[in-house]
């Protein structure tokens, strides 16, 4: 529990963020034209996950220097103030263009905590699950992230039904950040429970004393690269579904807001219960395998999910969506321990951070900015499907060439 609930705060901001684009963009980017302004949000949105790069070098590091556990509380305290302060900002009503610049400040700060936290709560579970049951603890940790992002996604649906949108513009936008101060009280006592960890030695002048990040690039340069390309499908599915379409749903008049973030809710919440489903495979037919599956149902769905969608059809949109979600799901679980289990434990939290951000902050991070821009640039309601198939056959073609590591005890 200690080792999931970071996760669950830090994504039920991220879900929260997703939710709330559209009326950020009003406060905070405030433009003639909509699109703009959601471009302009995701454009921030992106830089938060770029920042994901930091976060995983500089609690990467941390984390296999000084231990798991220390950066487990460091990251979920910086989360927490973060958050807070986000939901006390003056809007660019009030103070004008120092508004977007503090918002997007602590949108950075924010992608540097994410940086550490899941991949160290995904090292943390990993490195003490029994052998033949890693991917289904490390499937815990994918799980409590989505849990955030559903928690937000359902806090979001509330605020909408509460109150007004006139309302939630004045001031009711502010509520769902501010339940980040008691989420981080309860976190930090739960992470003060974690048993101490055995840190290995590392001798004077040896290169395990000098920066992690720079050794795992040094060491396994090709590793990180291949690493971070083969979760590019799964992830970049997965921040469609959770991120990017309930804005499009909403801004591109498809449905009213209420729709979109149930039907955002609904496709977490089949996430949340697949993944440990996509784990307990994952040990039996192995993490390639899975993922494999997975990057071949994305580029196989990718312009079906988009032309339903676009019909404007509730149940058709509705099962299009649950179904892409069947798809990615699973995949994206099993990518995130396959890719921890390719790094030594001297080195696991900077490799993983480097790879895994790289995969989820710029190439899956970057997914709603891209989506957005592709059908301003080609006024096409499915060019974000392009997308999809290219991550796709670039995942399959390198995971092909990558190792399984289901099999073999951890180094």
């Amino acid at each position: 529990m200690a080792g999931m609930a970071g996760n669950t705060m830090e994504w039920f901001d991220f879900g929260l963020y997703g939710v709330l684009a559209p009326t950020l963009g009003k406060l905070f980017f405030p433009e003639g034209n909509p699109l703009v302004s959601i471009l302009a949000v995701f454009g921030v949105f992106a830089a938060g996950y770029v920042m994901r790069m930091a976060g995983g070098a500089v609690f990467g590091h941390i984390a296999d220097h000084r231990g798991r556990r220390l950066v487990l509380m460091l990251s979920a305290g910086l989360m927490a103030v973060t958050t807070a302060l986000g939901g006390m900002l003056p809007v660019y009503a009030s103070i004008g263009i120092a508004a977007p610049i503090l918002f997007t400040i602590l949108r950075l700060l924010q992608g540097l905590s994410v940086g550490g936290e899941f991949i160290t709560s995904l090292t943390y579970l990993v490195e003490n699950a029994p052998p033949h049951r890693r991917a289904l603890y490390g499937s815990l940790a994918a799980s409590s992230a989505t849990i955030g992002l559903l928690m937000g996604s359902g806090v979001g649906v509330a605020l909408f039904s509460i109150f007004t949108n006139e309302q939630v513009l004045q001031w009711a936008w502010r509520l769902p950040f501010l339940l980040s101060i008691p989420l981080g009280l309860v976190i930090a006592l739960l992470r003060t429970y974690l048993p101490a960890e055995e840190i290995p030695e590392r001798h004077v002048g040896s290169k395990e004393r000098r920066s992690s990040v720079f050794h795992a690039f040094s060491e396994y340069p090709m590793v990180i690269i291949k690493t971070a390309i083969a979760g590019w499908a799964t992830q970049s599915g997965f921040y469609i579904v959770a991120i990017f379409m309930p804005s499009y749903l909403v801004s591109g008049h498809l449905f009213p807001q209420s729709t979109a973030l149930a039907f955002q809710a609904a496709c977490m919440g089949l996430v949340v219960l697949l993944n440990p489903l996509g784990g307990f495979l994952a040990d039996k037919i192995g993490r390639k395998t899975m993922v494999l599956l997975s990057s071949a149902g994305c580029a196989i769905t990718a312009v079906p999910l988009f032309m339903i969608v676009n019909t404007g059809v509730h149940s058709y949109t509705l099962a299009a969506l649950l179904g892409f979600s069947l798809i990615v799901g699973p995949g994206n679980t099993c990518y995130s321990v396959w890719a921890a289990e390719r790094f030594p434990r001297s080195l696991r939290a900077s490799g993983l951070g480097l790879s895994y951000n790289i995969a989820a902050g710029i190439m899956g991070g970057m997914t709603p900015l891209i989506c957005t821009s592709l059908m301003a640039a080609t006024h096409s309601r499915i060019a974000p499907a392009g997308l999809v198939i290219f991550a796709s056959v670039a995942t399959i073609l390198t995971s092909l060439r990558v190792k399984e590591t289901g099999d073999k005890p951890l180094r």
